[in-house]
């Protein structure tokens, strides 16, 4: 039980001055500092100081001197009381606050740590993990946020797709969430996925077109009639629906979409080529149509459709043949699909580092005559 404070300080301490002084004198001793010199941090007009004045005396008021830590001490003992007991009752218990400042630091270095091995549990890079931790827009640490959003996170990591298959948002986020809605845009865990997949670069996620890029980029495809792959003269067969379309034009251009590859597809070309940009497609349909060589386009970064037409083919023994654009997105648009189809050769193209195909670029368009040429059927 608390001591007891006498009247007279409790009535004194709601004086306005008062209670500016004993709000200082809280601070300064929840800061950890102590009361035994040094004076108070507090602004008395001049209607305030009198009210001080009735505890700490004539002499104090008339020198117009600050209010000391000791000299307040002091006072309220020459008044029958004790400062922290007056501090308690006029205002609740005195906290640490060094002790709790301390002790949110080791919060947050722990819960920062326990994210940090849930991913790299499911095999996260530590960089991209450390960099990930680093964001801003996180939960704070110390609350708990941090360590669940990581949870989510590395659930949703270890049940992405790999090899070069393929899968919907839905299906994804039911697996790895419980629920089909969990990763849709806007998500907070879906957002966080796809900066942890972007690494230093972060994720630019302004649009429905770049949520649906970045989620394709790891081979998680948003819906299934929005992700397409460019074709001519792809000969397909099975029961997919893309079989039907790609035979239903010869020498024509034609999209197909991640719905129409669903189901069993192989070709029956022996080996097919790829390429970047549309515009070899175009040429290739305007100069050869029929005669032209399997040719498909990834249009910029390969989409989920492409991934998984792609990835069927080369396991149906189709030999691939692969190139896209000279510059840094081109080298890295190769080196992933090699990745994933080690069966694949290059066509007209050599690997180089990011640093050479900045310095001296070629596009597809600089060799299209070649190109073409190469597409012509013997």
């Amino acid at each position: 039980m608390s001591p007891a404070v006498p009247d007279a300080l409790l009535t004194w301490a709601k004086l306005p001055g008062p209670a500016k002084v004993l709000a200082a004198a809280r601070r300064r001793i929840e800061g950890g500092s102590a009361m035994t010199a040094g004076t108070l941090r507090v602004e008395l007009d001049a209607g305030e100081r009198p009210e001080v004045g009735q505890l700490l005396g004539t002499s104090w008021l008339t020198r117009g001197r600050g209010v000391g830590a000791k000299t307040l001490v002091d006072a309220v003992a020459s008044a029958g009381g004790d400062l922290v007991d007056l501090l308690t009752a006029v205002g609740g218990p005195l906290r640490d606050l060094p002790t709790e400042r301390a002790d949110a630091r080791d919060a947050a270095a722990a819960e920062r740590a326990a994210a940090y091995e849930s991913l790299i549990a499911v095999d996260v890079p530590a960089e991209a993990a450390k960099n990930w931790l680093a964001r801003r827009g996180l939960p704070r640490a110390g609350s708990g946020g941090i360590a669940e959003l990581a949870r989510k996170v590395a659930a949703v990591w270890i049940h992405l797709p790999t090899g070069g298959e393929t899968t919907l948002l839905s299906v994804l986020a039911n697996q790895a969430l419980d629920t089909p809605h969990d990763l849709d845009r806007g998500s907070r865990v879906a957002t966080a996925v796809l900066q942890l997949a972007a690494g230093d670069d972060g994720a630019v996620l302004g649009s429905a077109e770049s949520w649906r890029t970045a989620w394709e980029n790891l081979g998680v495809v948003c819906d299934p009639v929005s992700s397409r792959v460019l074709v001519l003269n792809l000969h397909l067969v099975g029961d997919a629906a893309a079989a039907r379309l790609s035979g239903a034009v010869r020498g024509e251009p034609v999209w197909l979409t991640w719905r129409s590859l669903s189901g069993a597809f192989e070709s029956i070309d022996a080996e097919a080529y790829v390429c970047e940009n549309p515009a070899v497609v175009i040429e290739a349909a305007d100069q050869l149509g029929e005669r032209s060589r399997p040719l498909i386009c990834t249009n910029g970064r390969p989409s989920g459709a492409t991934r998984r037409l792609l990835t069927r083919l080369a396991a149906s023994g189709t030999r691939l043949h692969l190139r896209a654009d000279d510059d840094p997105t081109g080298q890295e648009i190769v080196s992933s699909l090699r990745a994933t189809l080690p069966n694949s050769d290059y066509w007209r193209y050599h690997p180089r580092g990011q640093a050479e195909a900045r310095s001296a670029p070629r596009y597809e368009e600089q060799d299209i005559d070649a190109l073409v040429a190469d597409l012509a059927a013997r």
